[in-house]
């Protein structure tokens, strides 16, 4: 944009033209740029704009939509919690502030926490990597390539993602998966929000 130059009053125009007289008889070079505007050559600050333009890249997200369900069935929930309650005391430990404890307090407790959850999962849980070539024979931070056609509620990409595959990326993680259930068959399903009864000893 072209900046406006504002118009000089007389009376700066009078006293200054002083000033250009001597500045115009003592030096060629100002004399030479004072004829350069006298013929309507532009300004410095008059010069036409430069156009600068820049390649952008650009990054394409793949979200995947969050399955949607018909009916949610509560029973299989209560009953793992329950479990891990007995078996961990998973919900005594949420549910008590650690704030007051020290790094060791929490990690003594945590292995044994650990040991509890570990011990549902193996018993009513069988889980598995992700079944799938690109990372069923492959180990974390191992070079693997994704085609195109990938599964995105299997694969999860990270990062930039462009144009339509194959991809070749690093696996941060195999993802998880359960191949088989075997909860424990109730009659009784009124008792499964009770994740564990009120203790006491008389």
């Amino acid at each position: 944009m072209t900046q406006k130059i504002q118009p000089v009053s007389f009376i700066s125009r009078f006293f200054g033209a002083f000033g250009q007289f001597f500045k115009y008889m003592g030096s060629g070079d100002y004399a030479a740029r004072c004829q350069h505007v006298g013929q309507g050559e532009l300004l410095a600050f008059e010069a036409e704009p430069k156009v600068i333009t820049k390649e952008v890249e650009i990054i394409r997200e793949v979200e995947v939509a969050s399955p949607t369900l018909d009916t949610v069935n509560e029973d299989g929930a209560h009953q793992l919690l329950q479990l891990l309650q007995q078996e961990a005391r998973f919900i005594d430990f949420l549910q008590e502030s650690i704030d007051e404890y020290s790094d060791a307090d929490v990690g003594a407790a945590s292995r044994q926490i650990h040991a509890g959850c570990a011990k549902v999962l193996k018993q009513h849980f069988t889980i598995d990597v992700v079944s799938l070539d690109v990372v069923n024979s492959a180990v974390e931070n191992s070079r693997v390539e994704v085609p195109a056609d990938y599964d995105a509620k299997q694969i999860k990409l990270e990062g930039r993602v462009e144009g339509k595959g194959p991809y070749n990326g690093t696996l941060i993680h195999p993802g998880w998966k359960i191949t088989e259930t075997r909860l424990p068959k109730v009659s009784d399903t009124d008792n499964l929000t009770i994740l564990a009864p009120a203790e006491i000893e008389v």
